[in-house]
């Protein structure tokens, strides 16, 4: 997989080996259920992964406002894209005092079907940090920095809705 963007490219080095339990793939705790998910759920392509996938077997790249990617159910981890080299968290984009930075939550997108988002276990502070650091390559490139700010006003909805709903 040639990746052209260096923010990308970054982002995707840092994510190679780190996984949310460390050195065990937490797949095996829950059977991968992120991966085997039979409701026809897809991830959200990063902005300059879509190319990267365009022609790759065991892949499908759906195009919409944000392209999504459904894919086979199993793959090697080299190959996935970076919503899933993520999971079960996201950089999310706060401004504070007028500069944006990143912090790391469980994404509530996740708690659905994850069971270490839904207990919110405390994950391998390696991995929490190679998606924060990630999350900052992403904002020096535009796109990137634009689909992480909406995703992440997006996700506050969310979070404050649920919190509404639980009120």
């Amino acid at each position: 997989m040639k990746i052209e963007n260096k923010s990308l490219k970054e982002a995707y080095a840092l994510l190679e080996k780190a996984t949310p339990l460390g050195c065990t793939d937490c797949g095996l705790a829950c059977g991968a259920v992120c991966c085997t998910d039979k409701t026809g759920d897809s991830m959200e392509l990063f902005p300059h992964e879509k190319e990267l996938f365009i022609s790759v077997e065991g892949f499908e790249v759906v195009d919409g406002e944000v392209p999504l990617l459904k894919c086979s159910g199993s793959c090697s981890r080299e190959q996935r894209p970076l919503a899933c080299r993520i999971y079960p968290l996201f950089p999310l984009v706060v401004n504070e005092d007028g500069e944006d930075k990143i912090r790391v939550i469980y994404d509530p997108r996740a708690s659905r079907d994850c069971p270490l988002a839904g207990k919110r276990v405390r994950l391998d502070r390696r991995f929490t940090r190679a998606v924060r650091r990630a999350g900052k390559y992403l904002l020096k490139d535009n796109e990137a920095a634009e689909y992480l700010k909406n995703t992440s006003e997006f996700l506050k909805e969310l979070i404050e809705l649920e919190y509404k709903l639980k009120a």
